[in-house]
């Protein structure tokens, strides 16, 4: 029979070894803290300015990266937040876009010491989008199982390449929708917009700094969150 004593006391023992890791994780953040504030003051400042004025982030920033694929009229083509953080749509008149370092080499080029100059292709084929590693260094994984072979995209798949994590999403049909209520249109022409937001290219070079410094992404997202804490109490 368990003895209730030496329970509580593994308990709590576990609750020391817990508090001492959470210690650890808040002791590493303010580091990080520290160490872009003190070289990169101005830009984490214009991103607290963006997040108090509601501002969206880019999802280049790490925070959510994605690649959709799209056939329209017979048309296939992507659509991607991964190229200078502003979603665009790429058209290639062979259906295949090369990902990867180089930027002489591929269709989209992403900053990432972990990524090889060409990495992997999605390609169009008849019966959907495919993804093929084209044998990188550090592989290419989808729903966290590395590939080997081309591999079918459906909707919704996570995708990771090198440090860069992206998620897929599929779209192969569209409806044309009813015309608005007059009364929304109405409502529409009286609200007013809103006033222009400070310039996101800023909010970019501090996460490139975050990147190079090898920062993970998840760290530097905290690091934010801490900002917006301090100053919500000071």
């Amino acid at each position: 029979m368990l003895d209730p004593h030496s329970l509580y006391e593994y308990s709590l023992s576990l609750k020391d070894s817990f508090e001492d890791r959470e210690l650890q994780k808040r002791l590493e953040l303010f580091q990080v803290f520290s160490r872009l504030y003190e070289r990169h003051r101005d830009l984490l400042n214009e991103i607290l300015a963006l997040e108090q004025t509601g501002a969206k982030i880019p999802g280049q920033l790490g925070l959510f990266n994605y690649i959709q694929g799209v056939v329209l009229d017979r048309q296939a083509f992507l659509m991607t937040n991964l190229l200078q953080g502003q979603s665009q749509i790429l058209v290639q008149p062979q259906h295949i876009w090369v990902i990867g370092r180089d930027t002489s080499q591929v269709s989209l080029s992403v900053r990432d010491k972990r990524l090889s100059r060409r990495h992997a292709a999605i390609q169009y084929r008849d019966d959907g989008f495919y993804i093929t590693d084209l044998g990188s260094t550090n592989g290419t994984f989808v729903n966290g199982e590395r590939i080997r072979h081309p591999l079918f995209l459906q909707d919704g798949d996570r995708v990771r390449l090198g440090s860069m994590t992206f998620t897929f999403f599929a779209c192969n049909s569209g409806q044309e929708l009813p015309p608005v209520d007059p009364e929304v249109l109405s409502h529409l022409k009286q609200t007013q917009l809103p006033e222009t937001l400070p310039d996101h290219e800023s909010i970019i070079e501090a996460f490139s700094c975050a990147e190079e410094a090898e920062i993970p992404p998840f760290v530097f997202e905290e690091t934010l969150r801490f900002i917006r804490h301090r100053s919500r109490h000071n």
